[in-house]
């Protein structure tokens, strides 16, 4: 019967699928303290040492989380697999992965290997990964319109009897126990041979086999896979035919043909190309969200949580593990009741419904854990609220969520959009696995209340946004979408656009590729010095001291050691001076490339001063190395703005100009990360730590010699036409650059017989006095908003909030990656809302923020009520992060000589380093003097929300939006300030304006 053959097969393709995922995640319980004492007795007996309890938490906390790593880069895989293989040969071929990783894990013991175990999770997150996006893609191809939320849901049901059945399959009565947790790790090799067995007999995915192969003949005549021959030919009956055990109806076939025609000669997209196709940006931004937030609500961590709940409720500790299975049958329980009730009440209202209960939940769970102590029976709540949260989630998040890919994606879309949902999940999985001991060692019972917000703003935006797809064909959903992506705009500007984004950003990758170059070895090597200096200031001062005594026998005074390393902070601003004094000439005169190619050599050098600077006993060579640092952040980031932005087509010209931030900020990750002590931030490695930007310079000159010049350079500056048509040819691999050379060629005209101007003649110009202020205003507030003051004075926040020293390294990391995270969304927006508004709102919320912060600050003695009082100050910091990052979006204007005054000031202001050293951590540097912290006080940020409040206020009410325009268009525009009020003709442009952004 047709229900017979579809059930049988969703059996078939989950248990060797989704059920990994969630019997992978329970087996890691019940061995914790049996792998942490065999990890310990093979170090023991490998090199004669005793790991000390951090040592060993932190081995099983890599063997634990390395399994989101693996299933990260499943997701990565997956799509290309189930393009190349098909949905079927794709899960097969994933249990290779798996076989592997349980032989490792049953011999790891014998071979006195941990490494093993480490690899074998590696192997089955890669598993986990590949069949957690491919199984869903799989299901909703198969599944009939009326079914189709159903079967799809059938992967969450899966997920959740994984995770029971790894409950209680290690129970010691099973496989928990001391001799047999190798055989635990090793047990999902079982599933593996099951699928194996019988996934052969049943059909491909009829949609793939119509619209990705094209193979009609396979798709009418084709039904399973002849294991006599071991071929892949389908043959007998039609594939459709024999999961619906009856005559396919002609509205679901022509549903299928119909989606053939409409991606007839289009080929599968690429997860890149996704983020630059306006068509799919909503549908993109839905599922990143919900994904996330399938990991971000915490669900996950409960379970960990869930022991130290139960014992509170005095429950004996050999009687937990059985009520932690509970928890597992919670959420199969509420998956099922999902499955039956998703036709009915359709995907929006489950998903909705599910995170606001969360919140509920989260909010009485909070409440219930603040007053355990005071009230006997609040531990029953607890657990209650563990079970009912559980519940919500398994009833709308953790079912629906797979789902939505396959109905609001075309079948060209979908495993790219599988590969983004599936990526985000396991990274945020990822994330919560390792800060999920921070919150609850710092905010105590206050840890669910960030998974609360995470649920209620998911709820929100779902409500806002998300539309209903239940029972609805690819065609309306997507026309439902079609009113966000192209709001504003009428049908025939929208069929317009769609048309011109599904022709793919493919042709773009080499571009692509030469961002990441750029990116690399010039705006990361500026956040990775912001943050990197701050580890080894204690070790440096250390060698500073060491140095003083061995030349003059002597210790160095206190104070003046304190002044050296402020200059060894502070010399970084000078060189960073020079760099962009130096950016304009050399840009001009060498070309971007070479100019960039000469960077990485001084940056080479730099790390070299660095590395030996211990050997030589030489401080002096740390000076030097900070300098030559300075110069190569200074000269890079201008010319890498410039570079990209001249190589780069107008409709990706404010995606790929701010890439220049999430660099800035993946920089600053990078620096905090390598800066913890279990890596470079010892005593031993501070030389390596400092020399680590020689790797990015050489990546960087090796890599950039294989791309051409930039092409506006070529056209306008050098006159070389044909130069610069072959290096647009090459970048964008595009024939028809017509209209591109035309606008070259207007620019160029523009400024014939023009000079470049020096300093002091842009200075005087009328015709660029707004522009120059407009870029030197929001330059110079990259620093006067006070955001470098607020990454110095964070450990100031964190001390003040009772963070141990031990842990403020791993708290600043969430600096780094929340302006990460803030660019990477703002990189998502700025084509949609534009630069003036994301510059001018972000400095407005920044003020704001601010104003909170300092308010907070002086609030915080006297209020015993706020449980979040020590760390809402905190909170209000990252919120300041995610609104600085808009700065970056009106580096648009930037041309080289501009650009280089712009990053004078904003290199002028770098002495805020310094105070990091000043009492308290803080001291606003301005050009008339010094205002340290101590004298202002809590009051201290007041003069940041003056300078934020301002400058939106010029940038809201002056600056001309730039954002779709031409060179042309935007110097009409600047001229109308310029020349306000007069009637005269308006002079010419003589500025040099060698690129357009």
């Amino acid at each position: 019967s047709s229900s017979l053959i579809l059930v049988l097969m969703v059996a078939s393709a989950a248990i060797g699928g989704t059920l990994q995922y969630g019997y992978n995640l329970a087996i890691m319980n019940a061995p914790t303290t049996y792998i942490q004492t065999f990890v310990n007795e093979t170090f023991l007996e490998r090199w004669d040492i005793q790991l000390e309890d951090y040592q060993v938490t932190l081995v099983w906390t890599i063997i634990v989380s390395i399994f989101s790593l693996g299933g990260f880069a499943g997701a990565l895989i997956a799509g290309p697999m189930t393009i190349r293989f098909g949905r079927k040969k794709c899960l097969l071929l994933n249990n290779i992965f798996l076989m592997t990783g349980a032989l490792l894990a049953v011999t790891s013991r014998a071979a006195k290997s941990f490494e093993m175990i480490i690899i074998s999770r590696v192997l089955v997150g890669i598993n986990a990964g590949i069949s957690m996006n491919v199984q869903p893609m799989y299901f909703g191809e198969c599944a009939p319109k009326h079914l189709r939320g159903a079967i799809s849901l059938s992967s969450a049901v899966f997920t959740a009897f994984g995770v029971v059945l790894g409950q209680v399959v290690g129970l010691r009565e099973i496989l928990g126990s001391e001799p047999c947790w190798q055989y635990l790790l090793a047990s999902n090799a079982i599933p593996g041979f099951i699928q194996l067995l019988t996934l052969p007999w049943f059909p491909e995915s009829p949609r793939y086999l119509l619209i990705d192969r094209g193979d009609k003949e396979a798709f009418i005549n084709g039904g399973h896979y002849n294991m006599s021959t071991g071929s892949g030919k389908y043959y007998s009956n039609t594939a459709l035919r024999r999961l619906r055990g009856c005559e396919v109806q002609s509205s679901e076939l022509n549903e299928i043909l119909q989606e053939q025609a409409e991606i007839k000669g289009m080929r599968a997209s690429r997860p890149w190309e996704l983020f630059t196709d306006r068509s799919v940006r909503w549908q993109l931004i839905s599922i990143m969200i919900i994904s996330s937030a399938m990991q971000l609500c915490g669900n996950d961590s409960i379970y960990f949580y869930a022991s130290y709940v139960f014992k509170e409720a005095g429950i004996s500790d050999d009687k937990i593990q059985y009520i932690t299975i509970g928890t597992g049958t919670c959420e199969f329980t509420a998956c099922i009741m999902c499955n039956l009730l998703i036709e009915r009440k359709g995907r929006r209202f489950m998903l909705m419904g599910g995170f606001i209960l969360m919140t509920v939940w989260a909010i009485v769970f909070t409440f219930a854990l603040s007053f355990e102590r005071y009230i006997s029976w609040m531990p029953y709540l607890s657990m209650a609220c563990i079970f009912t949260y559980i519940l919500s989630f398994g009833m709308g998040p953790a079912g629906v969520t797979g789902v939505l890919p396959t109905e609001i994606f075309n079948q060209t879309a979908r495993p790219a959009a599988y590969m983004i949902a599936g990526s985000m999940m396991w990274l945020n999985l990822f994330i919560t696995g390792m800060i999920f001991p921070f919150l609850v060692s710092e905010l105590s019972e206050f840890c669910f209340v960030p998974f609360g917000a995470v649920c209620l703003l998911s709820a929100l935006y779902i409500g806002l946004f998300l539309p209903e797809t239940k029972g609805k064909s690819l065609s309306a959903i997507t026309s439902e979408f079609h009113k966000l992506n192209f709001k504003g705009q009428d049908r025939k500007c929208a069929s317009q656009t769609e048309a011109q984004y599904q022709l793919g950003e493919l042709q773009y990758r080499r571009l692509y590729l030469l961002m990441l170059v750029l990116g690399i070895g010039g705006s990361f090597q500026y956040g990775i010095q912001v943050s990197v200096i701050a580890s080894p200031a204690v070790h440096v001062q250390s060698f500073v001291n060491q140095t003083w005594m061995l030349r003059y026998g002597a210790p160095v005074d206190v104070s003046a050691n304190q002044l050296i390393w402020s200059i060894i902070v502070a010399v970084l601003s000078l060189g960073a001076c020079a760099g962009a004094i130096h950016s304009s000439r050399l840009a001009v005169i060498y070309g971007r490339k070479k100019t960039l190619l000469f960077n990485n050599i001084v940056g080479v050098v730099a790390a070299l001063l660095m590395l030996f600077s211990r050997t030589a006993k030489s401080f002096e060579m740390i000076l030097l190395g900070r300098f030559l640092y300075g110069y190569n952040v200074g000269l890079g980031l201008n010319v890498h703005l410039m570079y990209l932005g001249e190589s780069s087509p107008k409709k990706l010209r404010g995606f790929m100009t701010l890439t220049t931030s999430i660099f800035i900020g993946f920089g600053k990750v990078i620096g905090e990360i390598i800066g913890i002590k279990e890596m470079m931030g010892t005593e031993d490695m501070w030389p390596y730590l400092l020399a680590v930007s020689g790797i990015p310079a050489i990546l960087q000159f090796v890599m950039l010699l294989f791309f051409p010049e930039a092409p506006r350079y070529l056209y306008i500056d050098k006159g070389d036409t044909e130069g610069a048509k072959k290096a647009l040819q090459w970048l964008w691999q595009e024939d028809d650059l017509k209209l591109e050379l035309d606008d070259m060629q207007k620019e160029r005209e523009s400024m014939q017989g023009q000079k470049a101007k020096t300093v002091k003649e842009v200075l005087s110009s009328r015709c660029v006095r707004w522009q120059l202020l407009s870029l030197v205003i929001p330059c110079s507030g990259i620093q006067f908003c006070g955001i470098n003051a607020l990454y110095f004075y964070a450990f100031d926040i964190f001390r003040e909030s009772g963070v141990p020293e031990d842990q403020m390294h791993y708290m600043a990391i969430g600096i780094g990656a929340t302006e990460l995270i803030s660019v990477s969304l703002c990189s998502l927006l700025i084509d949609r809302v534009g630069r003036k508004k994301l510059m001018g709102y972000g400095y407005l919320f920044m003020g704001v923020t601010m104003s909170v912060l300092t308010v907070m600050l002086s609030i915080k003695d006297l209020t015993s009520w706020i449980p979040v009082r020590e760390h809402c100050p905190d909170l209000l910091r990252h919120l300041h992060l995610r609104s600085w990052t808009f700065w970056s979006v009106y580096v648009s204007t930037c041309r080289p000589l501009p650009a280089s005054l712009a990053s004078f000031c904003l290199c002028d202001q770098w002495d805020h380093q310094l105070a990091e050293h000043v009492p308290r951590g803080l001291a606003v540097r301005l050009r008339c003097g010094e205002i340290p912290a101590d004298g202002l006080g809590q009051f201290c940020f007041l003069i940041f929300v003056a300078y934020c409040v301002t400058s939106a206020a010029f940038l809201l009410y002056f600056v001309p939006e730039t954002k779709g325009k031409t060179m042309v268009e935007i110097m009409e525009d600047f001229n109308k300030l310029n020349y306000k009020n007069r009637s005269t003709d308006i002079e010419n442009t003589d500025i040099d304006l060698a690129t357009e952004f």
